[in-house]
């Protein structure tokens, strides 16, 4: 009994392990979902949606731009597909946010190995 307790501890913290390291869990609705529920509550044109780890959880940040032409953000939940919370952004502001997180992703894996040369 014992070895099976252990067993299964060992099992349930190899998983939690999986999960902070960057597993990606499958989401339950689909990009285009995501997008319909964004265009409902913002009326326009979704862009894109983007499916990111952020504020602890899953979710689609969908981008959709409305019929003034202003842009905004919806997150959508990747489990039920609700609309949890919108955004105005512009461009600039996305480009910026993108540049931060392929910055935060360099930096988490580090430095590129070099050749002889001294080059990536």
């Amino acid at each position: 009994m014992k070895i099976t307790l252990l067993a299964a501890g060992g099992l349930a913290l190899a998983l939690l392990g999986a999960a902070h390291a960057g597993a990606k869990p499958a989401a339950k609705i689909t990009p285009a979902q995501a997008k319909a529920a964004a265009v409902k509550k913002i009326p326009g044109t979704a862009l894109s949606a983007k499916y990111e780890f952020e504020d602890g959880h899953w979710q689609y940040a969908v981008l959709v731009k409305n019929k003034k032409g202003e842009m905004y953000e919806a997150e959508v939940n990747s489990t039920t597909g609700r609309v949890t919370a919108t955004e105005k952004t512009t461009p600039a502001e996305e480009a910026s946010e993108a540049a931060d997180k392929k910055a935060a992703q360099s930096k988490k894996n580090g430095p590129k190995a070099m050749n002889a040369a001294g080059k990536p």
